[in-house]
């Protein structure tokens, strides 16, 4: 079976990598990063004006209705550019879990504003819901801060809070990656009637799970692909004793060795992707397994290639730490290797 990228995918691709370079190029990444908000309002919208917000969105409330496919070229571009948002947050799991409900003109009219990028929502899964009521804390919320409502997921249920609700403690948190911002959420005994209820089903939240761990390992994918470009550009400029330490062994091994690791994993990201599309009962274990490798990899890869440029790859002022840190924030956000080892784990031998 061939997973290579048909011609329409592949000008989506040509077409958000372009856009990217042009917009949202790195110098308009660190403003977002040294930024105190660590927030870019206008974003959202030019993502949306380019059809990247609506790809997992039907064609009756403004998406693109493509697949998982087209979803994980758009991440994957994402992270080669460390654009500033949570793709598989605002764009992959909350459009699926919203599409699984059932709310009616409510689930149409948030499905639109989510496709236009206008409207931020952010899930949190598993939800503190306890006798009808909001109670407790959760961390590393992302977007948290400047959603617009959080789209409280328990048991498959699923109910939409505005982020405005008396009760609802927003406090920002530190994180590795600058580029996308993560908050602790606090919920005073929040009552669930100051909620809409959407309905929804668990089976549908665990396959909009499955694709936002697709997201994540094109996320780091593209994150480590990036961090071999430039490692391999710099290589080829930097002199040390007067020689271009590109043509130093250990340098050319760094190189090779990382390539030799990272080409695979593109394989592993379209066949799961394409097991997502086509429904199969294989992505229970494929998708836990796609992210674990794909940011164990992505996390080695960086490392490596960061020694590439000696003690300043490690300094603020190089762009190799950006993806460093990205790939970091990939591996840790739904499930880290172990975990998800463990998960596919227990699906393969039940």
């Amino acid at each position: 079976m061939d997973f290579g990228l048909t011609q329409p995918q592949e000008l989506l691709r040509d077409s958000i990598a372009r856009f990217l370079a042009q917009d949202v190029g790195i110098e308009r990444v660190r403003r977002v990063m040294d930024s105190e908000s660590g927030q870019d309002e206008a974003i959202h919208g030019q993502l949306g004006d380019q059809g990247i917000t609506g790809l997992l969105v039907d064609m009756d409330r403004g998406g693109s209705e493509l697949g998982m496919q087209e979803a994980a070229i758009a991440a994957q571009e994402i992270g080669r550019a460390a654009a500033p948002v949570n793709f598989h947050s605002a764009y992959v799991l909350a459009p699926l879990l919203i599409a699984g409900a059932d709310g009616g003109e409510r689930r149409n009219a948030l499905l639109e504003g989510i496709a236009e990028g206008r409207t931020l929502v952010t899930p949190i899964l598993d939800a503190p819901i306890e006798n009808g009521r909001v109670d407790g804390t959760v961390l590393y919320v992302p977007d948290a801060a400047w959603s617009d409502a959080f789209l409280l997921e328990s048991g498959g249920s699923l109910h939409l809070l505005e982020a405005t609700t008396a009760g609802v403690d927003i406090e920002p948190l530190q994180t590795v990656d600058d580029t996308r911002r993560v908050a602790e959420v606090t919920f005073s005994g929040v009552d669930l009637n100051a909620a809409e209820s959407l309905g929804g089903r668990a089976e549908s939240s665990k396959r909009a799970v499955h694709a936002a761990q697709i997201a994540l390992a094109a996320d780091a994918l593209g994150a480590a692909q990036k961090g071999l470009h430039i490692a391999v550009d710099y290589a080829k400029e930097r002199k040390q004793f007067e020689r271009i330490i590109g043509s130093f062994q250990a340098v050319k091994h760094i190189c090779a060795e990382v390539l030799a690791e990272v080409e695979p994993v593109q394989s592993l990201l379209w066949h799961t992707a394409d097991a997502w599309d086509e429904g199969s009962d294989e992505i229970d274990h494929f998708a836990p397994l796609l992210k674990a490798h794909a940011t164990d990899v992505a996390s080695h890869a960086v490392t490596m290639t960061t020694q590439v440029f000696g003690g300043i790859g490690f300094t603020h002022e190089c762009d190799m730490h950006i993806f460093y840190k990205r790939a970091g924030y990939d591996r840790q956000v739904l499930g880290n290797p172990t975990a998800l080892r463990e998960q596919a784990a227990a699906v393969m031998y039940a």
